[in-house]
Protein backbone atom coordinates (compact mmCIF):
# COMPACT_ATOMS: atom_id res chain seq x y z
CA UNK A 1 0.00 0.00 0.00
CA UNK A 2 1.56 3.68 -1.10
CA UNK A 3 1.31 6.36 0.89
CA UNK A 4 -1.29 8.30 -0.66
CA UNK A 5 -3.43 5.37 -0.14
CA UNK A 6 -2.60 4.66 3.36
CA UNK A 7 -3.06 8.33 4.32
CA UNK A 8 -6.42 8.14 2.01
CA UNK A 9 -7.42 5.19 4.34
CA UNK A 10 -6.59 7.08 7.37
CA UNK A 11 -8.26 9.75 6.78
CA UNK A 12 -11.88 8.12 5.92
CA UNK A 13 -10.99 6.40 9.47
CA UNK A 14 -10.44 9.30 11.18
CA UNK A 15 -13.97 11.30 9.96
CA UNK A 16 -15.57 7.46 10.39
CA UNK A 17 -14.38 7.34 13.86
CA UNK A 18 -15.22 10.94 14.71
CA UNK A 19 -18.85 10.83 13.52
CA UNK A 20 -19.36 7.48 15.67
CA UNK A 21 -18.48 9.35 18.35
CA UNK A 22 -20.32 12.15 17.83
CA UNK A 23 -23.69 10.23 17.98
CA UNK A 24 -25.44 9.66 21.23
CA UNK A 25 -24.64 5.99 21.74
CA UNK A 26 -26.80 4.53 23.89
CA UNK A 27 -28.34 1.10 25.26
CA UNK A 28 -30.53 -0.41 27.50
CA UNK A 29 -30.51 -3.76 29.87
CA UNK A 30 -33.55 -4.87 28.47
CA UNK A 31 -35.74 -3.54 25.90
CA UNK A 32 -38.75 -5.57 26.93
CA UNK A 33 -40.94 -5.69 30.65
CA UNK A 34 -43.20 -8.50 31.13
CA UNK A 35 -46.00 -8.03 33.44
CA UNK A 36 -47.50 -10.80 35.18
CA UNK A 37 -49.81 -11.29 37.49
CA UNK A 38 -46.92 -10.95 40.47
CA UNK A 39 -45.66 -7.94 38.87
CA UNK A 40 -44.48 -5.49 41.71
CA UNK A 41 -42.40 -3.29 39.43
CA UNK A 42 -39.24 -3.45 37.34
CA UNK A 43 -35.59 -1.78 37.40
CA UNK A 44 -33.93 -1.14 33.75
CA UNK A 45 -30.79 0.29 33.25
CA UNK A 46 -29.62 2.58 30.98
CA UNK A 47 -26.12 3.84 29.82
CA UNK A 48 -23.86 5.05 26.82
CA UNK A 49 -21.14 6.78 25.98
CA UNK A 50 -20.05 10.63 27.54
CA UNK A 51 -18.62 13.02 24.89
CA UNK A 52 -15.78 15.83 26.28
CA UNK A 53 -17.71 19.18 27.05
CA UNK A 54 -21.25 17.61 26.73
CA UNK A 55 -24.43 17.46 29.20
CA UNK A 56 -26.43 14.61 28.79
CA UNK A 57 -30.71 14.16 29.19
CA UNK A 58 -32.69 11.26 29.18
CA UNK A 59 -36.26 10.71 29.24
CA UNK A 60 -39.16 7.90 28.94
CA UNK A 61 -42.24 8.35 28.05
CA UNK A 62 -45.32 6.70 26.89
CA UNK A 63 -47.84 5.27 25.86
CA UNK A 64 -49.74 8.36 25.11
CA UNK A 65 -52.98 8.70 26.57
CA UNK A 66 -56.20 10.96 27.82
CA UNK A 67 -55.96 12.59 30.98
CA UNK A 68 -59.13 13.27 32.76
CA UNK A 69 -58.77 16.00 35.83
CA UNK A 70 -62.04 16.09 37.92
CA UNK A 71 -62.74 18.05 40.94
CA UNK A 72 -66.01 17.60 43.80
CA UNK A 73 -67.93 20.43 45.29
CA UNK A 74 -70.14 19.82 47.91
CA UNK A 75 -74.01 20.66 47.30
CA UNK A 76 -77.17 20.06 49.72
CA UNK A 77 -74.54 17.89 51.28
CA UNK A 78 -73.80 15.44 48.82
CA UNK A 79 -70.24 15.61 47.08
CA UNK A 80 -70.50 15.94 42.78
CA UNK A 81 -68.09 15.53 40.03
CA UNK A 82 -68.93 19.33 39.02
CA UNK A 83 -65.84 20.20 37.12
CA UNK A 84 -63.48 18.32 34.64
CA UNK A 85 -60.81 19.07 32.50
CA UNK A 86 -59.54 16.58 29.58
CA UNK A 87 -55.83 16.62 28.51
CA UNK A 88 -54.59 15.23 25.22
CA UNK A 89 -51.46 12.66 24.82
CA UNK A 90 -50.20 12.87 27.85
CA UNK A 91 -47.81 9.96 28.79
CA UNK A 92 -48.66 7.63 31.11
CA UNK A 93 -45.61 7.63 32.65
CA UNK A 94 -42.92 10.24 32.60
CA UNK A 95 -38.90 9.72 33.63
CA UNK A 96 -36.08 12.23 33.55
CA UNK A 97 -32.17 12.36 34.43
CA UNK A 98 -29.57 14.70 33.45
CA UNK A 99 -26.04 15.11 33.88
CA UNK A 100 -26.69 19.04 35.46
CA UNK A 101 -29.82 21.47 35.72
CA UNK A 102 -31.80 21.75 32.98
CA UNK A 103 -32.12 25.21 33.13
CA UNK A 104 -28.37 25.69 33.46
CA UNK A 105 -28.03 23.61 29.96
CA UNK A 106 -30.95 24.95 28.13
CA UNK A 107 -32.88 27.24 27.08
CA UNK A 108 -36.83 27.75 28.31
CA UNK A 109 -37.83 27.77 24.48
CA UNK A 110 -36.29 24.61 23.96
CA UNK A 111 -37.43 22.79 27.20
CA UNK A 112 -41.05 23.53 26.33
CA UNK A 113 -40.54 22.83 22.72
CA UNK A 114 -38.91 19.05 23.66
CA UNK A 115 -41.35 18.47 26.93
CA UNK A 116 -38.86 18.42 28.86
CA UNK A 117 -40.62 19.93 31.94
CA UNK A 118 -43.10 18.33 34.29
CA UNK A 119 -45.01 21.36 35.19
CA UNK A 120 -44.80 22.94 31.29
CA UNK A 121 -46.32 19.15 30.30
CA UNK A 122 -49.77 20.48 29.78
CA UNK A 123 -49.09 23.58 28.01
CA UNK A 124 -51.35 23.33 24.93
CA UNK A 125 -52.69 20.00 25.38
CA UNK A 126 -56.83 21.23 26.67
CA UNK A 127 -59.14 19.26 25.02
CA UNK A 128 -61.85 20.13 26.50
CA UNK A 129 -63.53 21.48 29.82
CA UNK A 130 -67.07 22.08 31.41
CA UNK A 131 -66.06 25.48 32.72
CA UNK A 132 -64.54 28.77 31.70
CA UNK A 133 -62.83 30.96 34.22
CA UNK A 134 -58.93 30.47 33.16
CA UNK A 135 -58.25 31.20 36.76
CA UNK A 136 -57.53 27.72 38.72
CA UNK A 137 -56.28 26.64 35.58
CA UNK A 138 -52.74 26.76 37.13
CA UNK A 139 -54.22 24.89 40.32
CA UNK A 140 -55.27 21.72 38.11
CA UNK A 141 -52.13 21.19 36.38
CA UNK A 142 -49.98 21.49 39.83
CA UNK A 143 -52.32 18.90 41.47
CA UNK A 144 -52.18 16.72 38.16
CA UNK A 145 -48.70 16.62 38.05
CA UNK A 146 -48.43 16.26 42.36
CA UNK A 147 -50.82 13.22 41.82
CA UNK A 148 -48.57 11.96 39.40
CA UNK A 149 -45.03 12.27 41.32
CA UNK A 150 -46.83 10.46 44.26
CA UNK A 151 -47.41 7.39 42.11
CA UNK A 152 -44.01 7.56 41.11
CA UNK A 153 -45.07 7.94 37.31
CA UNK A 154 -43.84 11.21 36.80
CA UNK A 155 -39.87 11.09 38.74
CA UNK A 156 -36.86 12.84 38.16
CA UNK A 157 -33.48 10.50 38.14
CA UNK A 158 -29.98 11.30 38.03
CA UNK A 159 -27.40 11.02 34.99
CA UNK A 160 -24.01 9.15 37.15
CA UNK A 161 -20.71 9.83 35.30
CA UNK A 162 -18.42 7.01 35.19
CA UNK A 163 -14.36 8.64 34.93
CA UNK A 164 -16.06 11.15 32.60
CA UNK A 165 -16.71 8.14 29.84
CA UNK A 166 -19.67 6.68 30.60
CA UNK A 167 -23.33 7.44 32.03
CA UNK A 168 -25.78 5.08 33.63
CA UNK A 169 -29.02 5.79 35.02
CA UNK A 170 -31.03 3.48 37.20
CA UNK A 171 -35.22 3.70 36.82
CA UNK A 172 -37.85 1.98 38.34
CA UNK A 173 -41.41 1.21 36.38
CA UNK A 174 -43.92 0.81 39.45
CA UNK A 175 -46.20 -1.46 39.21
CA UNK A 176 -49.17 0.35 37.86
CA UNK A 177 -47.42 0.57 34.68
CA UNK A 178 -49.53 0.00 32.16
CA UNK A 179 -48.52 -2.05 28.65
CA UNK A 180 -47.44 -0.53 25.48
CA UNK A 181 -44.10 1.02 23.86
CA UNK A 182 -41.90 3.44 25.48
CA UNK A 183 -40.20 6.28 23.78
CA UNK A 184 -36.45 6.85 25.80
CA UNK A 185 -34.78 9.42 24.10
CA UNK A 186 -31.22 10.30 24.57
CA UNK A 187 -29.68 14.13 24.80
CA UNK A 188 -26.49 15.43 23.64
CA UNK A 189 -26.09 19.41 24.63
CA UNK A 190 -23.13 21.72 24.44
CA UNK A 191 -23.43 25.78 24.66
CA UNK A 192 -27.33 25.25 25.45
CA UNK A 193 -27.91 23.50 22.16
CA UNK A 194 -28.86 20.30 21.03
CA UNK A 195 -26.26 18.74 19.17
CA UNK A 196 -27.56 14.84 19.00
CA UNK A 197 -30.76 12.87 20.03
CA UNK A 198 -31.44 9.20 19.78
CA UNK A 199 -34.32 7.39 20.64
CA UNK A 200 -35.23 3.87 21.34
CA UNK A 201 -38.35 1.91 22.43
CA UNK A 202 -39.47 -0.16 25.76
CA UNK A 203 -41.74 -2.61 25.31
CA UNK A 204 -43.86 -3.21 28.48
CA UNK A 205 -45.86 -6.46 27.42
CA UNK A 206 -48.29 -8.74 29.61
CA UNK A 207 -47.73 -12.79 29.50
CA UNK A 208 -49.78 -15.30 30.57
CA UNK A 209 -53.53 -15.39 30.94
CA UNK A 210 -52.97 -11.86 31.85
CA UNK A 211 -52.47 -11.07 28.42
CA UNK A 212 -55.60 -12.70 27.07
CA UNK A 213 -57.90 -11.31 29.72
CA UNK A 214 -56.24 -7.78 28.74
CA UNK A 215 -56.92 -8.04 24.72
CA UNK A 216 -60.16 -9.24 25.26
CA UNK A 217 -60.96 -6.79 27.20
CA UNK A 218 -59.54 -3.91 24.75
CA UNK A 219 -60.86 -5.39 21.59
CA UNK A 220 -64.46 -6.46 22.87
CA UNK A 221 -65.05 -4.02 25.42
CA UNK A 222 -68.75 -4.43 25.52
CA UNK A 223 -68.74 -8.55 25.85
CA UNK A 224 -66.05 -7.74 28.46
CA UNK A 225 -68.36 -5.48 30.67
CA UNK A 226 -70.81 -8.07 29.99
CA UNK A 227 -69.34 -10.94 31.03
CA UNK A 228 -67.42 -8.87 34.33
CA UNK A 229 -71.72 -8.00 35.56
CA UNK A 230 -73.00 -11.33 34.77
CA UNK A 231 -69.42 -12.83 36.63
CA UNK A 232 -70.53 -10.51 39.67
CA UNK A 233 -73.89 -11.66 39.68
CA UNK A 234 -73.11 -15.26 40.42
CA UNK A 235 -70.43 -15.00 42.87
CA UNK A 236 -72.60 -12.92 44.85
CA UNK A 237 -75.59 -15.26 44.54
CA UNK A 238 -73.07 -18.05 45.12
CA UNK A 239 -71.81 -16.57 48.21
CA UNK A 240 -75.09 -15.84 49.57
CA UNK A 241 -76.18 -19.46 48.98
CA UNK A 242 -73.34 -20.88 50.92
CA UNK A 243 -73.68 -18.38 53.92
CA UNK A 244 -76.93 -19.74 54.10
CA UNK A 245 -76.04 -23.09 54.73
CA UNK A 246 -73.28 -21.98 57.10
Amino acid sequence: MNNKLQSLVFIIVFFFTKAILAEAYFDLSQNNIKIETDFNGKEIIIFGILNDGQETIITIKGPPKKALIQKKERILGFWFNTKQITYDKIPSIFFIASSAKLEDILPMSTIIKEELSFDLLLENKLSQRNFISDVSLKNWQDNFVRIKKNKNLFKQYKVAKIENKLFQTRVFFPAESIPGKYKVQVYQIKNNIILNKKEKILTLQKSGMGSQIYDFAHKNAAAYGFFTIVFAILSGFLAATLFRRY
